[in-house]
């Protein structure tokens, strides 16, 4: 898969990672970011019991928030929906601390659980919840890229599996030295998804140096396979701008210190789709 340019090909990626670096510091200036932000607040983060008695309960649930909350956002619970029950903690007041500018606050402390409703976003009606969040990408992927990435996967002694993901588009299992891809997407989203693993497989060899600092190795792994589709010919921006934005918590500079590390991965991958050079002899690692 030659790649034709005017220009070196260095240059041509540290151009299209600034125009990434200049899409995310747009994206997160923006009033629909700073009322998704605003809005993702309300929505409470229940514990691993309330996630699966929602999930009982109603397996489609996507956004999960209480009565007098969807009120709050604009949005009414239609009448007649049932709520799906929850535990909550009983509080009650232990005391009040007066703080040194004289203002207080109240100390709460917990006396048992009891059930309470909450209702799905489905289950109501009102003002549009903003969403500024990665839309999978439609249609066909560029021919021969997935083929030709698969190939370099496998070179670094990686099965590939395409099927279940639990949730995630794509996962690299270190362990068992596996990349799987979410099946039921189309080719375009597996192709761009493929090039994101490799690029973990590449710059993040084991699961302590992923985790090491997460939000980094996303960025790090999206922004590489931005650059390798965008020079294969397939454009990623409505998923990877805001999944980037969201892995940098809406931090420009964050993005523009992965531009080295990043640029380098992508060139060597190119020049693996290329056939110029063995993938596996590259030092790729940040």
């Amino acid at each position: 898969m030659k790649q034709a340019s005017r220009t070196p090909r260095a240059d041509k990626l540290a151009e299209a990672h600034e125009l990434l670096v200049a899409a995310v510091a747009s994206l997160t200036t923006g009033e629909d970011w700073a009322r998704m932000l605003e809005v993702s607040s309300r929505f409470t983060r229940y514990s691993f019991g309330n996630v699966m008695l929602i999930a009982l309960q109603r397996p489609d649930a996507t956004r999960v928030a209480g009565y007098r909350t969807w009120q709050s956002m604009g949005r009414q619970v239609r009448k007649g929906e049932r709520g799906i029950r929850i535990m909550a903690p009983c509080r009650y007041v232990e005391g009040v601390v007066t703080n040194d500018d004289g203002s207080e606050h109240k100390l709460y402390g917990i006396r048992g659980f009891t059930t309470v409703s909450v209702f799905d976003l489905s289950q109501t009606d009102g003002d549009e919840l903003p969403n500024v969040e990665p839309a999978l990408l439609d249609g066909d992927g560029v021919t021969g890229l997935w083929d030709a990435l698969a190939t370099l996967v496998a070179a670094q002694g990686y099965t590939l599996v395409r099927g279940d993901c639990h949730g995630a588009n794509g996962v690299t299992e270190h362990e068992t030295r596996t990349v799987r891809v979410r099946g039921d997407v189309s080719e375009a989203q597996a192709t761009k998804t493929l090039a994101h693993e490799l690029a973990h497989v590449l710059m993040h060899p084991d699961a302590v140096t992923y985790h090491a600092c997460r939000g980094r190795s996303e960025v790090e792994a999206e922004s590489v396979a931005y650059l390798v589709c965008r020079s294969a010919g397939l454009p990623t921006d409505g998923y990877t701008f805001p999944y980037v934005a969201g892995w940098a918590s809406g931090d420009a500079d964050k993005v523009r210190e992965t531009a080295d590390a990043a640029i380098k991965t992508a060139r060597v991958i190119l020049k693996g789709l290329e056939g110029d050079e063995q993938l596996e002899q590259l030092e790729v690692a940040a």
